[in-house]
């Protein structure tokens, strides 16, 4: 009896297994036909704190994040994020190294290849999936939230290596325009 409860358990985890990973390569294949994206951004920050705005992608690695009511636009290039004022002189600027949002704006976003999936869920509207780096020890991992039905990247959890968390909500989204 327990060797075919075993046998049907380890069925049905290989049958769950094989669809998540044709759910994966489906999100990883979608994303990569998306050259450029924008939209409006909704960020709450460690301390709780709301910001709202636009954000622009463009792959490989450009990102721009324009903020509502601030004074401070954050820029992203291959090596660089990079704060600017309203004026455009750069106010600050930070490497940003083997970065998971880097690997995400590059041209082929490979899941498998670079990442280490911590955790996939199917929610009702939403497939959630966490992953951080291979082969890096830091505890920096990010949570994305990708439409059911469109495959839409809606929202990231970024969270560092103190576990401070930070989440964008993307809306109004455009696609290679």
């Amino acid at each position: 009896m327990k060797k075919i409860f075993f046998t049907f358990f380890l069925f049905i985890f290989s049958i769950e297994n094989a669809h998540t990973e044709e759910i994966i390569l489906k999100i990883e294949e979608h994303w990569n036909q998306i050259n450029s994206m924008s939209g409006k951004f909704v960020q709450v920050d460690p301390n709780e704190e709301i910001s709202t705005g636009d954000f622009y992608f463009l792959k490989p690695y450009q990102s721009k994040f324009f903020y509502d009511n601030e004074n401070e636009t954050v820029i992203t290039n291959r090596s660089l994020l990079r704060i600017v004022d309203k004026e455009g002189y750069q106010t600050n600027s930070y490497a940003i190294g083997n970065n998971i949002l880097k690997n995400l704006l590059s041209y082929q976003f490979k899941i498998n290849e670079e990442f280490q999936i911590v955790k996939f869920e199917t929610l009702e509207s939403k497939y959630k999936l966490s992953i951080k780096l291979k082969n890096n020890d830091s505890e920096n991992k990010i949570t994305l939230y990708f439409d059911k039905d469109t495959l839409d990247l809606e929202k990231w959890e970024i969270y560092d290596e103190f576990s401070n968390k930070t989440v964008l909500e993307f809306t109004n989204i455009k696609k290679n325009i």
